[in-house]
């Protein structure tokens, strides 16, 4: 807090208006320049192939026949005149090929029309520039294709043991900027991976829908008098004696439960929405989301990062009876959250993406698809430059220069890229989103959806 800050709060509590008051106003001040990204991780690995589907006609009509066993099975909702076409800017160079979205996605198309949306081609892990001429001769990812490894790699750039996520890593730079008065509420977890969230010194602070996790040691004793005796004994001085571990157990203990307490009293006195989030687990996942953005001055936070998941999409079988329900579900969460965003005043301050554990095989296997590697991703926000594609989507074919086989993308996006236009935009200078995305390779590659 700088001189004339002190100087204010000073002022004011020699004037009698209490510190409280001053407090209150440094936070609306503060928090006027509030900015916050949300990841929601789509675990399994979606479909890129039938996300962001070819619609000029010829290249329709070779993944059509490609896919053909699986497509028959959609009940007509893979016909080309059933989809959405995509309206594509300047910013991707795509010859005569054209994209559209299924018709489970209506409401992401929307805000793709309406500029508020993006799409962000071919992105996964990459060490290296490859292709499937030097796919045998660089470094690849460890451990491709397995899930747990990809869903640490997607969030922390090392496979399955990580300590640190990019998410966290960005939070750090907010923490140690000061732009937080608590950094306990820096790193929000609705329903996502810790990993993500996890840096040097940001924790993931856990929240459900209705309010903040119980702490379970302290909040399932048996009534209010119980809680409370408790948290005593952990304030007392039997635990804060010279005995480092009942210290640690003690100060982990109260922090959590003070910070509780701060949480539920704030979110007490939220804003009631007149947004209606759909009754699933990632709408209520990003309800509990837009609920602690609204009350971002009570926590006196200008950053923040969240993350929500959703899964069900390794789709190995059964493919055209699964999918199009999620994509349902992803399409009412993601919207009724960019209508409270616009609810809330928060339209330019909030970038929501989508990340998964990696895209899915071109090729059929019958009535499903295989674990691929590079995948399509949805980035969402009034300060996103929509209505456009960014990266590469590769042809609908085999044999390509981005095909390790079976229709797996190799990545020409690599996750770190599509990483630092959110750290650049959330406020890190070039040193520091370098700092956050260590595998980072260059600046000047990135893509430019913000």
């Amino acid at each position: 807090m700088n001189l004339a800050r002190r100087n204010f709060i000073k002022s004011m509590a020699l004037t009698g208006v209490g510190l409280s008051l001053a407090r209150q106003r440094l936070m609306a001040a503060e928090t006027q320049d509030y900015r916050a990204l949300v990841c929601v991780f789509l675990y399994g690995g979606m479909d890129n192939h039938d996300t962001v589907i070819p619609y000029d006609s010829s290249s329709y009509n070779r993944w059509v026949d490609i896919r053909r066993t699986l497509i028959s099975q959609y009940g007509g909702s893979r016909t080309r005149s059933n989809l959405m076409p995509l309206t594509q800017g300047s910013v991707g160079s795509f010859a005569d090929r054209r994209f559209a979205l299924p018709p489970e996605l209506s409401g992401l198309h929307g805000l793709y029309e309406k500029g508020k949306a993006a799409i962000v081609g071919n992105v996964g892990p990459l060490v290296q520039p490859t292709t499937a001429t030097t796919y045998d001769a660089v470094r690849l990812p460890p451990r491709l294709f397995s899930h747990n490894d990809q869903q640490a790699l997607w969030v922390s750039s090392s496979p399955e043991g990580a300590q640190k996520g990019w998410g966290g890593q960005i939070a750090d730079a907010a923490i140690s900027s000061g732009a937080n008065s608590d950094p306990q509420f820096t790193s929000i977890n609705g329903g996502g991976m810790d990993l993500f969230l996890t840096g040097q010194r940001s924790r993931a602070y856990q929240v459900s829908p209705s309010g903040a996790q119980n702490v379970m040691a302290i909040d399932e004793a048996d009534d209010g008098s119980g809680r409370q005796a408790m948290i005593d004994v952990f304030r007392s001085s039997r635990f804060n004696g010279t005995n480092l571990l009942r210290r640690d157990l003690a100060s982990a203990m109260t922090k959590a439960y003070d910070a509780n307490q701060t949480y539920n009293r704030s979110l007490a006195g939220a804003p009631t929405l007149s947004t209606s989030f759909p009754a699933t687990d990632l709408g209520m996942q990003l309800q509990g989301v837009a609920r602690t953005m609204s009350i971002r001055n009570e926590l006196g936070v200008r950053r923040q990062v969240f993350t929500v998941g959703m899964g069900g999409f390794d789709t190995h079988d059964a493919q055209a009876r699964a999918l199009p329900g999620l994509h349902t579900q992803l399409n009412q969460a993601v919207t009724a959250f960019q209508a409270a965003m616009e609810e809330l005043g928060l339209d330019e301050k909030v970038v929501l993406f989508t990340a998964s554990d990696f895209g899915r095989t071109l090729a059929v296997n019958g009535d499903g698809t295989d674990h691929g590697w590079g995948g399509h991703h949805f980035v969402v926000g009034g300060s996103v430059k929509g209505r456009n594609l960014y990266g590469d989507l590769p042809v609908a074919d085999f044999g390509h220069a981005q095909d390790s086989g079976q229709g797996r993308l190799i990545p020409t996006t690599s996750v770190e890229e599509f990483a630092a236009p959110m750290a650049r935009w959330f406020g890190l200078s070039p040193s520091e989103t370098l700092s956050a995305l260590p595998n980072l390779t260059s600046q000047d590659q990135i893509p430019g959806f913000i």
